[in-house]
């Protein structure tokens, strides 16, 4: 009788001890995930129990407003060039975008919620989103609207390489995707790192211009995105600290042709905002009063930065910037680790 009482002791450990394994579940996370005994490991949640655990969160965005996500968006629109870019290079994707967008590929095809600087929001609305990701630069203006649509919004932006990273971390953590972010970001640091590294120890002066509708002349000030590129690759900016009248283009000045004149800088880049058939700044300089006197400008050291990458879509692709600028800036292509 004790023998047999023991075998089914034993026997009812056994049972017991094979339940268990069968209620724990390895991620891939490497996190256990409970489910009821019996349960097939295909009818398991598809999302991880880390994941599920960080929602409902609540972070600041760039224009220091506290923004409360109740769970894991699915539905993302993004209304700025920077935004979607920003989505795409965390690991992210979109269900619809602004109609001025067209980088990264994937968003081909996707259905547009009007201009970056006139969001259609009865558009964005109609597309069901659980996040809206705005431009806290070229939309701030438009903030009232966007808290209105019943939707979380999510304002980031890019004035600086800074400021691309803390719109990338911001992004991911409200799709939860910091990891992704995390490995995206250490390689633009590295990359930028490099490019800096190959910096000629001689300093060259560079002015930045832009031209208005009316054919006054801008310089970027190191407040910009691309006077901050500039900086970072030491060029010595002739507009830093000068004052006056900013235009339609923010962290921009209206610069004279005497001003100009009495700087003479080593090299001059221009952005050119409006499309062709619009002739490019850099072709029309030698035309302007004051400035054909330029040596850059009779030397040819005059350029064309490419308006996406320096005004319309500063981002992640701030590595492509980087590196097309130290071109212009000193005559030679920078070297590209590991190729």
């Amino acid at each position: 009788m004790k023998r047999l009482l023991s075998l089914l002791l034993l026997g009812a450990a056994l049972i017991l001890v094979a339940a268990a394994c069968g209620e724990e579940e390895e991620t891939p996370q490497g996190t256990a995930t409970v489910r009821p005994t019996g349960t097939p490991a295909a009818t398991a949640a598809p999302t991880s129990t880390a994941a599920a655990e960080g929602y409902p969160l609540t972070v600041n965005d760039m224009m220091d407003r506290s923004v409360t996500i109740a769970a894991k968006p699915q539905r993302i629109v993004a209304t700025s060039p920077t935004t979607v870019e920003t989505v795409y290079a965390v690991g992210g994707s979109l269900v619809a975008h602004d109609s001025s967008s067209d980088y990264p590929p994937e968003v081909s095809g996707l259905p547009t919620v009007g201009g970056a600087y006139a969001p259609d929001f009865e558009g964005i609305v109609a597309q069901e989103p659980d996040l809206v990701i705005a431009d806290s630069i070229n939309q701030a203006r438009f903030v009232q609207q966007f808290e209105t649509l019943g939707v979380p919004a999510l304002m980031v932006g890019a004035g600086s390489f800074d400021e691309v990273e803390t719109a990338m971390r911001l992004v991911a953590q409200a799709l939860g995707l910091s990891s992704a972010a995390e490995i995206a970001i250490t390689k633009m640091e590295s990359d930028r790192d490099d490019l800096i590294a190959q910096v000629p120890a001689q300093q060259v002066k560079a002015l930045i211009l832009i031209m208005d509708a009316d054919r006054r002349i801008y310089a970027a000030k190191p407040e910009t995105y691309v006077g901050s590129l500039a900086q970072l690759l030491k060029a010595d900016n002739p507009a830093t600290g000068l004052s006056g009248a900013a235009g339609p283009y923010p962290g921009y000045v209206l610069l004279s042709a005497e001003q100009a004149v009495t700087e003479n800088p080593d090299v001059i880049l221009t952005i050119s905002p409006a499309p062709a058939p619009a002739p490019k700044l850099s072709e029309v300089l030698k035309d302007v009063p004051g400035y054909s006197d330029l040596d850059a400008v009779k030397s040819g050291q005059v350029h064309e930065l490419d308006v996406d990458l320096f005004l319309q879509a500063p981002g992640p692709r701030v590595i492509d910037a980087l590196r097309e600028m130290f071109s212009l800036l000193y005559g030679k292509t920078p070297v590209v680790p590991g190729g």
